[in-house]
């Protein structure tokens, strides 16, 4: 019987340290407590086991469950390479994809947070919205390109920085279904154009939800319930440059996605960046980039770390990433046989589509886990996710 060890992850190290004392002294969202506890749990065995045996050997493995949260850094790698290829079979090959970014001034941040899920739906759909509106003027690229977008909303530090990050095509689909490219290599759209139609776009529907009632005042935001104070800070708002930041991938198309996965599936931090957690903090290095990029140390108390993390939960069943323009889930399909129809090459379609987990883990990591690792026999049973290992003994003695 090999026994897999419970492999070392430092988040979920400070989760299991100081989310007791945390919640001893702060109240969570049932969204929080969920994510929390799933990572504390996450492949440590309180969440049961992957068991495979062989028949003909008798050889088995038994790997802790995995939890599956999306906000978990511990076990996304499939989840991502998976998302990966999906992507890479919607790119087309020989045009320009361009990466942008949307952020918002600094002072919009408290209302963002109280008002997650409105707030973050606006600067996804202002984003999309300022995107196709320009693509579509023949001064630019007269055409509807693909975008994707991701919601990221936190600094290299941790502290609260919600922006979107977006992958569009440097190709679009005319009116008359015709595909035409961008007129100049490595410049596609304006960014001073892009971010006085974005701020126009935000701040038009940020004024409407206040005359509806729709938004919600708590925390440091407390103030702008009174109209004077909200007036003054619109007023502001409108005084800032909103400008947001545009650049065609580097390193070719195929890099495009891979870039965007980082934003989908690490999290708030990664396990990588974790330098050392000790009894009462945690310390980890980040990027500054007010400071040309350079790599430098930062160190939180424990409690202030489970805070920094759990502030970038997202609400429950609230989307990350949004497909717009040609790559517009309703169309999706329809629209990339179209453009290969047009540039004379073939569409191949999603890759992983309808692919069980034993031909995704051949596919993704070359490993055939329907054979023995032993005496590479075909009889290999694998029992249902989470068993616990009574329910596995107890198996084995019934078919023994």
């Amino acid at each position: 019987m090999t026994l897999k060890d419970n492999p070392a992850y430092p988040i979920r190290d400070a989760f299991q340290k100081f989310l007791p004392g945390y919640l001893d002294n702060y109240a969570l969202t049932s969204q929080q407590w969920k994510t929390a506890n799933c990572i504390a749990s996450c492949k440590t065995g309180g969440l049961g086991y992957n068991v495979s045996y062989c028949e003909e050997c008798g050889h088995v493995e038994i790997h802790a469950s995995s939890c599956n949260n999306r906000h978990c850094p511990c076990c996304q790698s499939p989840v991502e390479q998976k998302w990966i290829m999906e992507r890479n079979s919607e790119l087309i090959e020989g045009i320009a994809y361009y990466h942008a970014i949307f952020t918002v001034p600094y002072e919009l941040n408290s209302l963002i947070y109280e008002n997650q899920e409105l707030l973050y739906g606006l600067m996804f759909r202002c984003a999309t919205d300022t995107l196709l509106t320009l693509c579509r003027d023949k001064k630019y690229l007269g055409a509807t390109p693909g975008i994707v977008s991701v919601l990221h909303s936190q600094g290299q530090r941790l502290n609260f920085h919600p922006h979107i990050h977006t992958m569009l095509s440097g190709g679009g689909l005319t009116q008359s279904g015709q595909f035409v490219e961008a007129a100049h290599k490595g410049y596609l759209l304006p960014k001073d154009a892009m971010g006085r139609l974005y701020r126009g776009k935000f701040m038009d529907a940020l004024k409407r939800y206040h005359d509806q009632n729709k938004l919600h005042f708590h925390g440091d935001c407390l103030h702008l319930r009174n109209s004077y104070e909200w007036q003054a800070f619109i007023d502001l708002l409108y005084s800032k440059s909103w400008i947001p930041h545009i650049k065609e991938t580097f390193n070719g198309f195929g890099n495009a996605i891979t870039y965007l996965a980082r934003y989908v599936f690490r999290s708030a931090i990664s396990n990588s960046r974790i330098d050392s957690v000790d009894d009462s903090s945690v310390t980890f290095h980040y990027k500054d980039y007010t400071d040309g990029g350079k790599t430098k140390s930062m160190h939180m108390g424990g409690m202030e770390f489970i805070e920094a993390f759990l502030i970038h939960v997202l609400p429950k069943g609230f989307c990350r990433v949004r497909f717009s323009g040609y790559l517009c889930n309703c169309k999706k399909r329809k629209s990339l046989k179209l453009i290969h129809k047009l540039r004379n090459s073939v569409y191949i379609g999603n890759p992983v589509k309808g692919k069980t987990v034993a031909e995704l883990m051949l596919l993704l990591y070359d490993r055939n886990i329907c054979t023995c690792p032993v005496c590479n026999s075909k009889k290999v049973v694998h029992l249902p996710r989470g068993v616990s290992l009574k329910t596995f003994t107890s198996h084995c003695t019934l078919t023994a």
